[in-house]
């Protein structure tokens, strides 16, 4: 077994990624991030030798595209607190398989707070380029999205994929947005499960590797 870490990431759910706790690991450190948390967990790969990394939605730059998302997020809690910037969200984190859910939203809602968002809004206004830090680390590299991310779409993780070093596979889990863990759990579970095993890179018969 080998050490799983988490780095949920400031607009986690109260719940965390504790559907993810307990799976098995090959030896090493594996580390597991959410949005903005991608960072984090890459500094830390570079610095402690990560044997995988699984980046969840990740968000590695701001662009004029996601520039203009947070403005629209930023004038929400001004105008509204946490409910102001809750509506904005709902708008820009879910996808179709959830956004209609009173109970998922509430549930995502119940982990914000003001100084919590304020605190997410600067780190996120004062991203760089950070994509190099993926040139950091020889680490396999899993990326899973929801296809339908109004936040970070896709592009961004194929970005990530694109400056791996090491191995990477990226996925696009349809009907879901950006708050992937929490939208299809069962499906994001099992594709970390195999991940943090090396299945996805073990040699086919034959010797092709998926």
């Amino acid at each position: 077994m080998g050490e799983v870490r988490f780095f949920p990431g400031l607009l986690a759910p109260p719940a965390g990624f504790s559907f993810l706790e307990g799976l098995p690991s090959e030896e090493g450190l594996h580390l597991i991030a959410f949005g903005e948390g991608a960072l984090e967990g890459l500094k830390t790969a570079f610095r402690e030798g990560a044997r995988s990394l699984v980046l969840l939605s990740p968000i590695l730059r701001k662009d004029a595209f996601l520039a203009a998302r947070l403005s629209a997020l930023r004038f929400g809690l001004e105008r509204g607190g946490v409910e102001g910037f809750a509506r904005v969200g709902r708008a820009l984190f879910f996808g179709p398989l959830s956004v209609g859910s009173e109970e998922i939203f509430a549930a995502w809602k119940e982990g914000l707070s003001e100084e919590g968002l304020w605190a997410w809004l600067d780190l996120m206004e004062g991203l760089g380029d950070e994509r190099r830090w993926l040139r950091g680390t020889e680490a396999r590299v899993l990326v899973v999205q929801g296809a339908l991310d109004a936040f970070t779409p896709p592009l961004y993780g194929k970005e990530a994929v694109d400056f791996a070093k090491g191995e990477a596979l990226r996925f696009a889990l349809e009907g879901a947005g950006h708050l992937v863990p929490w939208e299809a759990p069962l499906e994001v579970r099992d594709l970390v499960a195999d991940f943090l095993l090396g299945e996805a890179f073990k040699p086919l018969p034959g010797g092709i590797a998926l």
